[in-house]
């Protein structure tokens, strides 16, 4: 049986409900399972039970071809005119609080899928942002994202990270 956020395929990536535009190098998304393992003296190196202290969750993108407002999505302390787009340091700001959903919908024929059973949510996500531009005949620029994902502890989905499909 295939999975039902589809098997195969780009998807659209939205955050905010605001559509961050092309990607270019697909779309990774990863979660890790963190344990620590219990030993005893009496067993050497080999564990003797592992206790589970939580996922972490990161959704790693490559965006191109953006415009000044995707760019202001996707990039932190940044603020967009009509014309520019500027970025001032940041220190000290908590990303929880300024995290909201991502949704990843997948592509066929470059539109997205309307059935909300195939999209993967995250119900609260925050951009990091790691731009290299390279300035060559070789390459084409993208804007390297990872979102970070954090338990809801906010809505009706209080300590969830992500889901497949519609909301139960």
């Amino acid at each position: 049986m295939s999975l039902p956020i589809k098997d195969l395929g780009p998807c659209q990536v939205l955050y905010d409900a605001v559509d961050l535009g092309p990607t270019l190098g697909g779309v990774t998304f990863k979660e890790e399972l963190k344990t620590v393992d219990i030993k005893e003296d009496g067993h050497g190196d080999t564990p003797v039970d592992s206790i589970f202290m939580g996922r972490t969750v990161a959704i790693e993108c490559k965006f191109t071809r953006s415009t000044l407002a995707q760019l202001e999505k996707m990039i932190e302390s940044s603020t967009k005119s009509a014309t520019s787009l500027a970025v001032k340091n940041s220190v000290g700001n908590s990303m929880y609080a300024r995290a909201k959903e991502l949704i990843l919908k997948p592509l066929v024929d470059n539109v997205a899928s309307a059935a909300s059973g195939e999209w993967l949510h995250v119900h609260k996500a925050y951009p990091v942002a790691s731009v290299n531009f390279g300035y060559d005949n070789s390459g084409q620029r993208v804007v390297n994202v990872t979102f970070r994902a954090f338990p809801d502890q906010t809505s009706g989905s209080v300590g969830q990270l992500w889901r497949m499909g519609p909301a139960a």
